[in-house]
């Protein structure tokens, strides 16, 4: 076996110490002590108490003289086990302790060192056979280089076939004889071996019974030797066998001679080892025989057993019981069992005549009997019928029950829990619930059973279910139901006596036309399409319920109306307006929630007492646009025109101020309705007076006054369609009476005439100065030009009357009118003018321009 190499080192380590250090020492002492008395002792030099096995150890003696001084001499080492070097040099072997040996010329020393084991190198199992079902520990020893061995640790880990078992020396029990692996582990380490399982110490003697013998032979009889745990051994295990019987005889080979028929207890020993059985001796063939229950009873009781046996008489005589085989019987009721000693069981079940059947040998028998029910052993409540519904009658009664199931009605108390007591009426032996309603019941049964003293409980609940359906309701009858809504008529089912039921599948038909498919998809909603009267009829199981109902219009998908080409109203004038909506099915039906996105400043739309669908429209402003109608969300746009609606006033107004004798001036005049709407005045039908002088027409609205007087506070009247206005002005007086036109125009009149007397008197004067003539001419002609020039410059009259005054408008209406334009995308007309025709019109810019409107509805703008 090889040395470690840490163990290696270290004895190198100590041989190169021990020669390096201690023998010079010894040595140098030795010197000195040589000359001095004679050795009287061997002491031991610190010599160390123990070592291991893997260690090596120098041992040092020193001899002294009687006064003990050292001297100098060969020590001779030995050892009762392990080898020891002359030099003193210990190598232990085996652990235990040591005697180590110095002596000198005689004279011994001795030292007992303990060797310990050293480092475990392998580990071996110590345990290699177990007893069968005996807890048994599981041991292991670890051995060091040299064969020493250690305890196992604790921390050493087994399995046995692969399965863990413990830690240490763990306690495992074998389920089984035979073989199994074990192994241990301890750091690196594992051994592994096989255990074997063996049974335990002998126990006992057993026999395999049921033992038969026929009387008058001679049989062997050999037991089974077991130990505690019944697994068996070898009968050599033991010794010689000593017997008994009760009746008959053994001999020394162990077979028994029987002698009378019956049941006999035999044993067996051998030391304090024993073992006994019955042994059954039995007539021989029948030659007779009767089919008997053992015992004899006098009831026949369900779920109780009776063994069977053959009364038997063979041809010698002999007469006994013999226990069948289950084999040779037949029972009309109930089984057939056999026990561990091969004895044969009737088992009755059901209550009434039975008949059992044997045949033995080849005598045929049989045994005939009458079963009762058995001992109860629980008690219930039942109910007739299993699931009631309203309108049954539901018995309950006590009924006690029998290991085999055999049930029947005993006299105990019944008792309610739960339910309608005017329903209930308890009898003596049941309890009678007449069921109306659905509902749930619960009762309580008591019954004490006198043959076994026993009280039993039971209860019961259940609940009465709704009878046949009887009725159906349905939902929405006299309902109106929009055309594109839906009706959940939500059918409900009850029964005769009004308990309500659970949804059942129906049969429907709409105004006599089936619609089951379609109230199926729809999970019982109904989808309304067309307006009017409807009658929804649904049947199962023979009942019938109907619902009418009346469907209307659906929501507004769109709208018409009676003006769909375009609506024309004069302002302020109501007019009906007759809108209808159209649901998604094309239903038509009135509107009555009908609104108008038009401004309120340009006109109103509200409900007209005409009747439903009827909404009065009344315009307010003139012009052009779009009526948008909403109801619900569908909306439809109504071309609209809004006209001047009746005149109401007049405003007449002079073109200018500043009137003198004979100007001509223009008298505008135009009328407006309720809401300001202007109108034109026509010649028609239009009267006009002036104080200053004559009036003739020039265009609607429009009169041209030639001013014959002068003065002030003079007027114009126009006076049209019943309406009368009149407007004031001054006119100034003129030279000459207005004859060559205004002061103004006369004059410069008299300062052309004076310039040209005083240019004819400049030429008088110059041709007096013999001026050239050409010069005088050329001066002339300057002077004529500039008078000429002068003259136009003084002929015209300015006119500083704003434009737009002119035509009797103000900022504020040439400013609405020019905001009208931006809306509609079109020029509007002046008051003074119809809108399309000649006239005077306003723009986005808001100049006032005059466009001339030709038969071929050309327009031509006139500066």
């Amino acid at each position: 076996m090889s040395f470690p190499k840490a163990c290696v080192a270290l004895v190198a380590l100590v041989v190169l110490g021990s020669l390096s250090t201690t023998a010079p020492v010894h040595l140098e002492d030795v010197s000195d002590v040589m000359r001095t008395g004679t050795p009287d002792r061997v002491v031991f030099d610190a010599p160390p108490a123990s070592v291991s096995a893997d260690e090596v150890v120098m041992f040092e003696a020193i001899i002294y003289d009687p006064v003990n001084n050292p001297l100098a001499g060969e020590i001779q080492w030995s050892s009762s086990n392990g080898t020891v070097s002359d030099t003193g040099m210990f190598y232990p072997w085996s652990a235990g302790v040591v005697q180590i040996t110095a002596s000198h010329n005689g004279l011994v020393a001795t030292h007992n060192i303990t060797v310990l084991a050293g480092v475990p190198t392998s580990i071996e199992i110590t345990r290699t056979n177990l007893g069968v079902l005996e807890p048994t520990t599981l041991t292991a020893d670890l051995l060091d280089s040299r064969g020493n061995r250690m305890a196992g640790p604790s921390t050493m880990v087994w399995d046995i076939d692969g399965v863990y078992a413990g830690l240490g020396e763990p306690t495992w029990t074998a389920d089984e004889l035979g073989e199994v692996h074990a192994r241990v582990r301890y750091n690196q380490l594992e051994a592994r071996a096989t255990l074997t399982v063996t049974a335990g110490a002998p126990h006992a003697f057993v026999f395999d019974e049921p033992l038969t013998v026929r009387a008058g032979s001679l049989q062997s009889i050999i037991p089974r030797l077991v130990d505690i745990n019944g697994y068996e051994m070898p009968l050599s295990n033991v010794g010689s066998l000593a017997w008994f019987a009760e009746n008959g005889s053994f001999n020394a080979q162990g077979q028994y001679l029987a002698t009378n028929t019956g049941r006999w207890l035999i044993s067996v020993s051998s030391g304090n080892i024993t073992g006994s059985a019955t042994l059954h001796v039995i007539p021989g063939d029948a030659v007779a025989s009767t089919l008997v229950i053992a015992d004899a009873p006098t009831e026949f009781m369900a779920g109780e057993s009776y063994e069977l046996v053959f009364e038997r008489r063979d041809v010698n005589g002999y007469i006994g019981f013999v226990s069948p085989s289950i084999t040779s019987l037949t029972a009309s009721s109930g089984g057939l069992s056999v026990d561990e000693e091969d004895r044969v069981f009737w088992n009755p079940s059901g209550t009434g005549p039975a008949t059992i059947v044997g045949v033995d040998g080849t005598v045929s028998t049989s045994l005939a009997v009458d079963v009762v029910h058995g001992r109860a052993i629980d008690m219930t409540l039942s109910i007739e019928p299993r699931g009631p519904s309203a309108g049954d009658q539901v018995v309950l009664q006590l009924v006690a029950e029998d290991v085999k199931g055999n049930r029947w009605v005993v006299d105990g108390n019944i008792t309610m829990g739960m339910g309608e007591a005017s329903e209930l009426s308890v009898d003596d032996t049941y309890a009678l619930v007449q069921a109306q309603s659905a509902r749930s019941w619960k009762f309580d049964g008591s019954w004490f059973d006198n043959t076994t003293g026993a009280m039993f409980t039971a209860d019961i609940a259940f609940d009465v279910s709704p009878g046949r359906l009887a009725f159906i309701t349905l939902q929405g009858e006299g309902s109106r139901v929009p055309a594109d809504g839906a009706l959940d008529l939500d059918p409900t089912f009850f029964d005769a006596f009004g308990n309500e039921l659970e949804p059942v599948a129906l049969n429907w038909s709409l105004d006599g036309k089936d619609i089951t498919l379609e109230m199926l998809l729809n999970d019982g909603r109904w989808t309304a399409t067309s307006v009017g009267g409807h009658e929804i009829r649904v049947n199962a199981d023979g009942v019938f319920a109907t619902v009418r109902l009346t469907v209307v219009a659906g929501d507004a998908h769109g709208l018409i109306t009676d003006a769909d080409d375009g609506l024309v109203v004069r302002a302020g004038e109501p007019q009906d307006l007759f809108i209808q909506v159209v649901d998604v099915h094309g239903n038509i039906a009135e509107s009555t929630s009908v609104t108008a996105s038009l401004n309120a400043s340009l006109g109103e739309l509200e409900a007209s007492p005409t009747g439903l669908g009827y909404w009065q429209f009344t315009g307010k402003k003139v012009g052009t646009y779009e009526l948008v109608l909403e109801d619900n969300g569908a909306i439809h746009s109504v071309p609209l025109t809004i006209e001047a609606g009746q005149p109401v006033r007049i405003q007449a107004s002079m073109s200018r101020d500043g009137i003198a004798e004979g100007d001509v001036v223009l008298l505008n005049a135009f009328a407006t309705d309720v809401y300001g709407n202007t109108l034109n005045i026509p010649k028609a039908n239009t009267t006009i007076s002036c104080t200053a002088g004559s009036a003739s027409f020039v265009t609607n609205g429009t009169w041209e006054v030639e001013i014959d007087n002068g003065g002030t506070d003079r007027s114009c009247t126009v006076s049209w369609s019943g309406l009368l206005t009149q407007t004031f002005f001054d006119v100034e007086d003129v030279l000459l009476g207005g004859a060559v036109g205004s002061t103004n125009t006369a004059m410069t009149m008299a300062a052309v005439l004076l310039l040209l007397l005083l240019a004819v008197l400049v030429t008088l004067t110059r041709k007096a100065a013999q001026a050239a003539e050409d010069w005088v001419e050329e001066a002339f002609d300057d002077d004529e030009d500039e008078a000429e020039e002068e003259f136009v410059r003084s002929s015209g009259v300015e006119d500083e009357t704003p434009l737009h005054e002119r035509h009797g408008l103000t900022l504020e209406s040439m400013k609405a009118l020019a905001e009208e334009a931006g809306k509609v995308g079109v020029m509007q007309a002046t008051p003074s003018t119809v809108q399309g025709q000649t006239g005077w019109y306003v723009d986005v810019s808001e100049e006032l321009q005059y466009w001339e409107v030709t038969p071929d509805g050309e327009w031509i703008r006139h500066e």
